[in-house]
């Protein structure tokens, strides 16, 4: 009898010592059914989000990874079968939304039932839609074809936000007024696809696009007000190739309206002497294009013409009638040539019309011609200028002076200076 009742007491200290272990230790904050009896035992469940919803037909699937504290088998289900299914330890994500997935261990070993659940979002895929401004629209009674595409094929609709000015039907775009026309394209989305639109605005009649500001001015010789980067480079067969000492600099006003860059040399004989010499600025924020991939930040076109800017020039250069500018705009295109990072660029050649300080205007899709394609094909100017933004513009010298003294005297100095003053924008 002493036996008996000595062995009942040790098998009820083994499972209150087995309780205790339970409660004290795990990690997925499991729930046990006390009401059924037994030691309580938790789940650990790892979280299970992350993965977005796939393509019809395909679907993705997600592992499901959850333990016990008592070491037995975990079975999962889902709450919301609509949106996620279960098999075993998959779950199959159907449609974007909300799944909750249960992982039960039912009792094992004396151990109480268990559960544990999780709730996690399945994200939608993201579209991305394609509508290039048609540009300024006289106000006449000739209608005008909107057209829009979604990287997923499905169909666009258009409204308009100005129906004062013009109106849409289907694709069809009605001029009513002068004014500017915003017109909108969008992709309402559903499941699996996340809605898109994107809006453009465009001048009917006499109304023109408003600007947009690449700098507004400069905070120093090497950072624009908005940020962006200041770049000088010059050189020339006299000087080893590399502007050095006195021969080049940079100054800003005092008001930082304006920014200049000079190089003078000083050769023997300037005789079929070679040199080379520019600027860039970088669009608000950046320092340098990206590597290895587009570059996001810069300013988009939408139905502005032309680029704006105010330059003079040191009047020796200008009186050699060799002083042609280079004007460069770099785009967010990326692409990688011959093993190096490579961005689509656009160039104009500008000819100043007098050396001093004159407002010049250049026309985006008629002054404009694709310099670099970086060994992409079937490049579209107006599509390039629409689809990636303007990240840096340059400009450079296409013939630096090396023929008209700016000093006169026995050891003659050669001058290429140009000047920047106010804004640089588009319109």
């Amino acid at each position: 009898m002493m036996k008996r009742m000595t062995g009942f007491r040790l098998s009820a200290l083994g499972l209150a010592g087995i309780a205790l272990l339970a409660g004290c230790g795990g990690g997925g904050g499991g729930s046990g059914s006390g009401g059924s009896g037994g030691a309580v035992q938790t789940i650990a469940f790892d979280f299970p989000g992350g993965a977005t919803v796939a393509i019809p037909p395909a679907v993705a699937t997600t592992q499901l990874v959850a333990t016990a504290s008592s070491g037995g088998p975990i079975t999962f289900t889902s709450n919301t079968p609509t949106v996620c299914t279960v098999n075993g330890s998959t779950v199959s994500l159907l449609i974007a939304g909300e799944c909750s997935v249960t992982a039960t261990q039912p009792g094992y070993q004396g151990y109480a039932p268990a559960s544990q659940s999780q709730l996690f979002v399945i994200p939608k895929r993201p579209q991305t839609i394609v509508f290039r401004n048609p540009g300024s629209q006289a106000l006449d009674g000739q209608p005008a074809t909107l057209t829009a595409t979604v990287n997923t094929g499905r169909p666009v609709t258009f409204s308009t936000s100005t129906p004062t000015v013009c109106s849409v039907n289907g694709n069809t775009l009605s001029k009513l007024a002068n004014g500017l026309c915003v017109v909108t394209a969008t992709q309402s989305g559903d499941d699996i696809f996340a809605a898109v639109k994107l809006d453009r605005s465009i001048p009917v009649g006499t109304e023109k696009a408003p600007a947009l500001t690449f700098l507004s001015g400069y905070k120093d010789t090497s950072t624009t007000r908005e940020l962006g980067s200041v770049g000088t480079y010059s050189g020339s067969s006299a000087d080893g190739w590399w502007c050095g000492g006195s021969w080049c600099g940079s100054a800003v006003s005092g008001d930082g309206g304006s920014f200049s860059y000079f190089y003078s040399i000083q050769p023997a004989d300037p005789a079929g002497l070679g040199a080379y010499y520019g600027f860039t600025m970088m669009a608000g924020t950046l320092s340098a294009m990206a590597s290895g991939g587009d570059t996001l930040v810069g300013v988009r076109i939408d139905a502005q013409a032309a680029l704006k800017f105010n330059l003079a020039q040191n009047s020796e250069w200008f009186g050699t009638g060799k002083n042609a500018v280079n004007v460069d705009l770099y785009l967010g295109h990326y692409a990688l040539k011959e093993g190096k990072d490579c961005n689509v660029k656009l160039r104009a050649v500008v000819t100043p019309t007098q050396a001093a300080a004159t407002d010049y205007s250049v026309g985006l899709r008629d002054k404009f011609t694709i310099s670099e394609s970086c060994g992409l094909t079937g490049l579209d100017l107006w599509n390039e200028l629409q689809d990636y933004p303007i990240s840096k513009i340059e400009f450079s010298a296409v013939n630096t002076n090396t023929t008209a003294s700016s000093t006169g005297t026995a050891a003659p100095t050669f001058t290429s200076k140009l000047t920047l003053t106010g804004a640089i924008s588009f319109q």
